[in-house]
């Protein structure tokens, strides 16, 4: 038996994020945001492939262990002058 799960619609979604539904509308047409699929006239997201987007805007990662050279290419390039380490 499967686990029913309730899908997230776009005012859930700006409730979650703490924006506006029309925000929501500006990232949806800008690609901010993940795609809904549509059923009917309204837009849902299935809650794994919302969070999943949701944990990539954060930087969370899995507990699963990651290639040690590519974790560096991953992150943003710092701006500005380095700062001196205490050692």
């Amino acid at each position: 038996m499967t686990t029913p799960y309730q899908p997230i619609t776009k005012e859930d979604a700006a409730r979650i994020l703490s924006v506006s539904k029309r925000t929501i509308d500006n990232w949806l047409a800008d690609g901010t945001i993940v795609q809904p699929k549509s059923i009917g006239r309204r837009l849902y997201w299935h809650p794994d492939a919302f969070y999943q987007w949701l944990d990539e805007r954060l930087g969370v990662t899995s507990g699963r262990s990651k290639d040690p050279t590519t974790s560096q290419s991953n992150e943003p390039k710092r701006r500005g002058r380095p700062r001196a380490t205490l050692h």
